[in-house]
């Protein structure tokens, strides 16, 4: 075991031997970016939680809600280029409230990643009853 660990340290020292300079510096750079992300985490939390609100506002109000009826139109549409068998697939259980539950479930990931993970709901993929 021990000549398995001190194996293992001498390929990580000759590969971090291998380097140039350059590449030093450029992982330096990416590291200090990295950190600066880090250390200003709050500022670009509040970024993220603006874009998906943006984003699950143009969805839900006004002439956009018809941006997400062209987004679903789109991809239905785009379905008549792919073979047969997907394309009966597709549109067997790809519904227009899946295809919003899935916009929906793409921004709340996001959310979750990068922002304070607030609820994303999106008009349109609503059952009966539901509001």
């Amino acid at each position: 075991m021990k000549d398995f660990i001190y194996g293992m340290f001498f390929k990580v020292y000759a590969i971090f031997m291998s380097f140039t300079w350059e590449q030093w510096c450029w992982m330096a750079l990416a590291a200090g970016i990295v950190a600066y992300m880090v250390y200003n985490r709050k500022k670009y939390v509040q970024i993220f939680d603006n874009a998906v609100v943006y984003a699950e506002t143009s969805f839900n109000y006004g002439d956009n809600l018809k941006k997400l009826d062209g987004a679903v139109n789109f991809i239905i549409e785009r379905t008549n280029t792919v073979p047969f068998f997907a394309r009966i697939m597709i549109r067997r259980f790809l519904s227009r409230k899946r295809m919003v539950d899935i916009i929906e479930t793409t921004l709340q990931k996001f959310s979750n990643v990068f922002g304070t993970g607030r609820k994303i709901d999106i008009k349109g993929n609503e059952e009966d009853g539901e509001k």
